[in-house]
């Protein structure tokens, strides 16, 4: 039986990743302080708060990204980098 892979140990470093990936589409810098606001069918981002649609988990943070991090749902590493991943293929519409 083959283990799973796991994009990040942590999978909050996954919301950064994402942050980063929309700002990169908006042909801009992750600013940790100003987080760009972002929305589509799969998840909305914006100051302090990531919403995914399919399930309603809640991620927010306090100031800044990365900042007292707290989820509405308590899932699994591998659940959060299953949401993490299918939010990144919605962005780029994969």
């Amino acid at each position: 039986m083959s283990e799973q892979f796991e994009m990040y140990d942590d999978p909050f470093k996954m919301l950064i990743l994402l942050a980063t990936l929309v700002c990169e589409k908006q042909g801009t810098e992750l600013d940790y302080g100003q987080v760009p606001s972002y929305e589509n069918d799969t998840f909305s981002i914006r100051h302090e708060r990531f919403v995914y649609k399919k399930d309603g988990t809640e991620i927010t943070w306090f100031e800044f990204l990365g900042r007292d991090i707290a989820s509405t749902q308590d899932l699994t590493r591998s659940e959060y980098n299953k949401m993490f991943v299918d939010c990144m293929a919605s962005l780029y519409k994969l």
